[in-house]
């Protein structure tokens, strides 16, 4: 079987990042009375609920320790994770967070909190590689056979150089190619990956 190294996104593919900015972008812009629609197809949550800029900062400031620690992972995939793995291939968590919503003497422990949350659900990985803001060169750069990522722009760029699957969102919809594969749950990646990619090595 061959081997692979496998990219895996954290918000949107190992947990639902949109179910979760629509439940509590909703309630923050009810209690702040702001009510300017909602645009499921916006990535950001600015972008989503129509915030100011100085809006955002507060969602951020209110709600920034929820998604890091009280967010729930998405069904069955710490147990597809330890398959894979068990199977010989590597998993590569690779993540853009970074440290801008942590303030004052949280500042500079993102680390701590993405390692915290992976262990609280039992997530299994090879290496850990956060703050990444270019994923299309990391990928390269650290040798992705295959990415498993939500985010439309990095879909789009990524998939030029590795198929990658796209795990289902409302912000995604538009996301196509030879290179793409939709998906909507773990169990769906796992077939999806012995189906096109675990093919027997010709020695």
């Amino acid at each position: 079987m061959v081997k692979m190294r496998i990219g895996v996104d954290l918000d949107g593919v190992l947990n639902d990042v949109a179910e979760w900015h629509f439940a509590c972008g909703s309630k923050f812009c009810l209690e702040q009375n702001i009510n300017r629609g909602f645009n499921p197809k916006g990535y950001y949550m600015e972008e989503q609920f129509h915030l100011t800029s100085e809006e955002n900062i507060e969602f951020w400031r209110q709600y920034i320790f929820d998604l890091l620690i009280a967010i729930p992972v998405r069904p069955y995939a710490s147990e597809v994770i330890h398959k894979l793995r068990k199977d010989g291939h590597k998993i590569i968590i690779l993540s853009a967070r970074d440290n801008q919503y942590l303030t004052h003497q949280y500042s500079g422990m993102i680390d701590y909190y993405v390692k915290a949350w992976l262990d609280k659900y039992n997530i299994e990985y090879d290496e850990l590689v956060i703050n990444t803001s270019n994923k299309r060169e990391k990928c390269l750069s650290i040798g992705l056979d295959l990415m498993i990522e939500d985010k439309a722009s990095n879909v789009d760029d990524i998939s030029k150089i590795i198929p990658v699957m796209v795990f289902d969102a409302p912000y995604n919809q538009g996301c196509t190619g030879k290179n793409v594969i939709r998906v909507y749950s773990w169990y769906q990646i796992y077939q999806e990956i012995i189906n096109k990619f675990a093919a027997v090595e010709i020695i």
